[in-house]
C-alpha cells in the first residue's frame, strides 16, 4: 500500500477496519479513551491517564492481527492521515454515512 492521494489511503484504511469490532474497540482505545483518562486523571487520580490510555491503546493495536487479521504498519506510516481517517471513520459511523463508504470499498474490490 502506497497511496498518493488521502482518498487512496482513506480507502485501504476503510478496509483494514471492515469488522465493527474493529472499528468500535479502535473508537474507544483511540479517542474515547484519551479523553476519560485525561479526565479521571483531574478528577480521581493524576496517574490515571498513565493506566487507561495504555490498555485502550494496545486493545485498539491488537485488533489488527486477532480480529482483522492484518497489520496497521501501513496506517503507522501516516500518523496525520490515520488520526484524520479515524475521525472521519467515526463520524461517518455516528451520523449512517460509513455504510455508503464501505459498499464504495466493495465496489473497488478491496
Amino acid at each position: 500500500m502506497n497511496p498518493q492521494t488521502f482518498d487512496e489511503y482513506w480507502l485501504g484504511y476503510l478496509a483494514g477496519h471492515s469488522k465493527l469490532s474493529t472499528r468500535f474497540i479502535h473508537y474507544l482505545g483511540l479517542f474515547f479513551a484519551p479523553i476519560v483518562g485525561v479526565a479521571t486523571s483531574f478528577l480521581v487520580v493524576w496517574w490515571a491517564f498513565l493506566v487507561i490510555i495504555p490498555v485502550f491503546y494496545l486493545a485498539a493495536l491488537f485488533t489488527h492481527p486477532l480480529l482483522e487479521h492484518n497489520s496497521n504498519k501501513p496506517y503507522a506510516e501516516r500518523p496525520l492521515w490515520s488520526a484524520i481517517a479515524l475521525l472521519r471513520m467515526l463520524a461517518l459511523d455516528l451520523t449512517g454515512g460509513l455504510g455508503r463508504q464501505l459498499r464504495r470499498l466493495n465496489e473497488a474490490g478491496r
